[in-house]
């Protein structure tokens, strides 16, 4: 039987592995709340991957003149990706993504049982 320990980093592992084939293995076309947006806004057909930049314009300062919401942030990862490496930028993008995660986890884990 697997201690612990052992499944811990095993299951560390299967998600690294999964986080570095994602980006390879992906649809290119997603179907996303982006996508749906723009398609209800008829800057792109719903099955369709093309997206009409001019009506996606359109679309977005529509939006933000109903709602007067417009929200801007920066990302340390844009699109999920490092720019300049393609896949391996999307493939690191998520891997890093999948650590930061599993860094909260086992830190939230350690303070909830140190006050148990």
């Amino acid at each position: 039987m697997m201690d612990k320990k052992n499944f811990l980093f095993a299951g560390i592992a299967i998600a690294l592995i999964i986080a570095a084939m994602a980006p390879f293995i992906a649809s290119s076309n997603p179907d996303g709340l982006e996508s749906a947006f723009f398609g209800i806004f008829g800057a792109k057909d719903l099955r369709g991957s093309n997206l009409d930049e001019e009506m996606a314009s359109t679309a977005e300062e529509e939006v933000t003149a109903i709602t007067g919401n417009e929200y801007s942030f920066a990302s340390p990862f844009p699109d999920y990706s490092i720019e300049g490496l393609a896949k391996f930028g999307e493939a690191a993008a998520v891997i890093i993504g999948t650590l930061v995660v599993v860094g909260i986890a086992f830190g939230l884990s350690r303070v909830v049982a140190r006050k148990s």
